[in-house]
């Protein structure tokens, strides 16, 4: 009888085996809970599917997200637009095509007219740049043709956007995966009577400057003329000088032309995100290198700088690629080579920091727990090349390290051990820490048996995984209880998913229990909140 007894008691039952009726099977046949719809699509638009995951390879786990993410638009609508605002609105993505596709399959193929003119409204705050809004319309045009509505919401962004802005996308995205903004032009007709945003449209839709009669003094103008006098240069220096005087970027220059004086001179007319993308550029052309402490100190303050960040709209895993890339020496397909400036890299792991902004410490005490099972070696977090799940728990859980007075980071997979990941460790250490230790099975439930085991005090255990468990005796939410009433502590569990898998160990039906993204830029401050208590 006492046999049967723990059969049929929670603290006893196999991960394998279903706890509740809440539950659902995993890829690696794991019992866990299902996200709400709301909290997968946010998985989708912040972490994608590029890379796939262990058990699920890249076009599979494609597939089975953007299904969902066509049912869920057919269900409810309206709550996927709010959700894919919100994700836009506050920065927390570092790409923008999973939201573009969210945003096309409503456009195109929600059962409300209403939802749909919402939607193309929604377009040109989403579709920021020429290049976004080029992306959006490969996506919509596979999901229809190009009737009335699709073509006052592409006329719509033409008419209503800053027409410096226009004059930009008109020489630095002109084509992007199969379409020009001439082939969008020529489908939409946008119209206007302003003889400035006039000249702009002709000149992208036909490749000439017009004489309307507009004032060629106009600044708008001034860069299509500055792009126009930039194609006929004989040498770099004399591309940087048009640069610096119309304020060109680098994309407006013909690529033979781009040597060192033509980057030195992008280093002022080009923003934020597109010199974390050129660090290595700059120092393959001889612009960015040890000897040259002017350069180096511009680009350490530029990096360095909170409003900057902000104002960039740059994203943490953005910085964590281009410290990944630029410290290694060479491009990720082996293209070019560069010496990297200690002091470049240094600020690289300052500004990863400043990505996230100003997180506050939530003070209690912290068990930071990194699945460094075999699945987590497997996929790419976000479609950074290289940065594989157990890479990006290790760079995440930096972050609670230097915010938290009191927190310890260990790593299970098998067995539960110290990775000695500590708040002073580089980004590259921390990530190669959880990288060799990559060991067997996942169990997520050894974090709090562990510390029940050892008589921790723990307030806050934040696992970050990929919530393929499945090796474990117990449970993690029977884990948690088991802890919480040895201890006589109310803990809390903080559940980092770091794969776009409609998984999670955290049950949604209680209030200690908390799931968040990986690579959210809000999920720091969101966490260190419902650690004190604040959610």
């Amino acid at each position: 009888m006492k046999n049967l007894l723990n059969s049929i008691t929670p603290a006893r039952r196999l991960q394998t085996e279903q706890l509740d009726p809440h539950q659902m099977k995993n890829n690696a046949g794991g019992f866990v809970y299902g996200l709400s719809d709301e909290a997968r699509l946010t998985r989708f638009l912040i972490l994608g599917t590029e890379g796939g995951t262990f058990y699920a390879a890249e076009r599979p786990h494609t597939v089975q997200a953007t299904e969902f993410v066509k049912t869920f638009v057919q269900v409810d609508t309206a709550a996927a637009l709010r959700v894919t605002l919100d994700v836009v609105r506050a920065g927390r993505a570092p790409k923008t095509d999973p939201a573009l596709l969210v945003l096309a399959l409503i456009a195109k193929t929600a059962p409300n007219a209403a939802d749909r003119q919402a939607a193309w409204a929604a377009l040109p705050e989403v579709a920021r740049t020429g290049t976004m809004l080029l992306h959006f319309l490969a996506f919509a045009d596979t999901l229809g043709g190009w009737g009335r509505l699709t073509r006052r919401g592409v006329a719509n962004v033409y008419e209503t956007a800053d027409v410096q802005k226009l004059a930009l996308w008109a020489v630095k995205y002109k084509s992007r995966d199969g379409w020009s903004q001439r082939d969008a032009l020529r489908k939409s007709h946008p119209k206007t009577v302003d003889a400035e945003r006039n000249a702009v449209l002709k000149f992208m839709a036909g490749g000439a400057l017009p004489d309307l009669g507009a004032d060629v003094s106009a600044p708008a103008l001034r860069v299509i003329e500055g792009h126009l006098l930039a194609a006929s240069a004989t040498t770099d220096r004399d591309a940087a000088t048009l640069m610096q005087g119309y304020g060109l970027p680098i994309e407006a220059v013909p690529t033979h032309l781009r040597g060192s004086e033509v980057y030195r001179a992008a280093m002022q007319t080009n923003g934020l995100t597109w010199l974390l993308r050129n660090l290595g550029n700059l120092g393959r052309v001889g612009v960015l290198t040890v000897n040259d402490r002017d350069t180096v100190q511009s680009v350490v303050e530029r990096l360095a700088n909170p409003a900057a960040l902000k104002r960039g709209r740059i994203h943490p895993l953005d910085v964590l690629k281009a410290r990944l890339v630029y410290a290694q020496g060479r491009g990720v397909k082996g293209k070019g080579e560069w010496l990297p400036v200690p002091k470049v890299v240094d600020a690289l792991e300052d500004a990863f920091h400043l990505a996230f902004g100003n997180v506050q410490a939530a003070g209690t005490r912290h068990l930071l727990a990194l699945d460094i099972s075999g699945s987590m070696t497997c996929g790419q977090v976000g479609g950074v090349p290289g940065l594989s799940p157990n890479m990006a728990a290790a760079a995440m859980s930096l972050v609670a390290l230097r915010t938290e007075p009191s927190a310890l980071t260990m790593g299970f997979a098998g067995q539960f051990r110290p990775l000695n990941i500590t708040a002073r460790d580089t980004l590259e250490a921390a990530m190669r820490k959880a990288q060799s230790a990559s060991f067997g099975p996942t169990d997520c439930a050894q974090p709090m048996l562990w510390a029940a085991q050892q008589k921790l005090k723990i307030d806050t255990f934040v696992v970050y995984t990929d919530n393929e468990t499945w090796a474990g005796t117990v449970h993690p939410t029977a884990a948690l209880d088991r802890y919480c009433q040895k201890m006589g502590i109310g803990a809390r569990l903080i559940v980092v998913g770091l794969t776009a898998t409609g998984f999670t160990i955290a049950d949604p039906n209680r209030a200690d229990m908390l799931d968040v993204v990986g690579f959210d830029s809000a999920a720091p401050g969101v966490m260190a909140d419902f650690a004190r208590g604040a959610l």
